[in-house]
């Protein structure tokens, strides 16, 4: 199982980046340069992604895809609203507290328009029960 938690992580860490990616415009980089508080943030999406994987390929061996798709669509939400900050309006957060209050109002907002719960819904749904059917498969040998 130690192998499927490492492939699970480094599938999940995949899709951050590329959320991160996608939601900073394709000027992450250039952004995080400018504020560093971002490299602070991808370093605490890593580390959640790491426990989450794991948490959550014990939680499939007791055959419980749906809390896994719920906890990757928390965990993908968060991640988009953390990153958003400074790509939708001109101002980007300088401390902690104001990023993840922005981060908090960012979601709220996404739930509004039902593109963005969707599609990262689907994703995380399919990745629980892409890696459901690897527990099982695993299980079973």
């Amino acid at each position: 199982m130690n192998v499927l938690i490492v492939k699970n992580a480094l599938f999940t860490l995949a899709i951050t980046i590329g959320l991160v990616w996608l939601v900073s415009w394709g000027d992450f980089l250039a952004t995080a340069a400018e504020y560093p508080l971002d490299y602070l943030f991808l370093g605490f999406s890593v580390s959640v992604s790491i426990y989450l994987s794991s948490y959550t390929v014990l939680d499939l061996q007791r055959e419980q895809w749906q809390k896994s798709a719920v906890m990757y669509f928390v965990y993908y939400m968060g991640v988009f609203g953390l990153f958003i900050d400074g790509q939708v309006v001109w101002v980007h957060s300088a401390s902690v507290f104001e990023k993840l209050i922005m981060a908090g109002i960012y979601i709220a907002i996404a739930f509004v328009s039902i593109i963005v719960p969707l599609v990262i819904g689907a994703i995380a749904a399919l990745q629980a029960y892409s890696i459901s059917i690897s527990v099982e498969n695993r299980t079973r040998l």
